[in-house]
């Protein structure tokens, strides 16, 4: 049953990804897909999977992927050669049955360990993952609204589709 977000409520599972990919060229499916390999990518960091580069990496099956997103096994290798093929993910074999996936980020999405930001020097080890203008609150995050970017994301829109009369959504 759904119910509505508290403010003192903490997501457990959920699928991040990136704000600055949605107005991309990549499908809703392919999105989707790279949420569930960056959720899989933080867990992770935190479980100090990274390489002697210090990038880290995950493991997904494309049979997992495939049960996880509800998507075909043809489709769900369609979107991960898709993030290749646009640099967001790196695979390479690491043994006859294993492949290391490596994630790619875009940069406005990073908080480096030299931020400003106090939680973060605090705690070194806590990936935060916010977009430019929120605020930390305890371990979630809340941004702050916009009201011009709402109104310009939605103008950006009805300049690409335009709603005939007897159509519905």
């Amino acid at each position: 049953m759904n119910k509505h977000l508290k403010k003192n409520d903490r997501l457990g599972m959920y699928i991040p990804i990136p704000i600055n990919l949605l107005p991309g060229e990549l499908s809703s499916t392919t999105l989707l897909v790279y949420g569930c390999i960056l959720n899989r990518a933080v867990f992770s960091q935190k479980n100090g999977w990274y390489d002697q580069n210090g990038d880290v990496y995950a493991r997904y099956t494309a049979p997992q992927l495939s049960k996880d997103t509800g998507k075909g096994i043809s489709t769900v290798k369609a979107s991960i050669k898709e993030l290749e093929d646009v640099g967001l993910i790196r695979r390479k074999r690491w043994n006859l049955t294993t492949t290391n996936i490596y994630v790619r980020v875009p940069e406005e999405c990073i908080v480096s360990q030299n931020s400003d930001n106090p939680s973060q020097k605090s705690n070194p080890n806590k990936p935060v993952f916010y977009a430019k203008g929120s605020q930390e609150v305890g371990s979630s995050v809340a941004e702050k609204s916009d009201p011009s970017k709402y109104i310009r994301v939605n103008k950006e829109l009805n300049k690409r589709y335009i709603v005939r009369e007897g159509e519905s959504f």
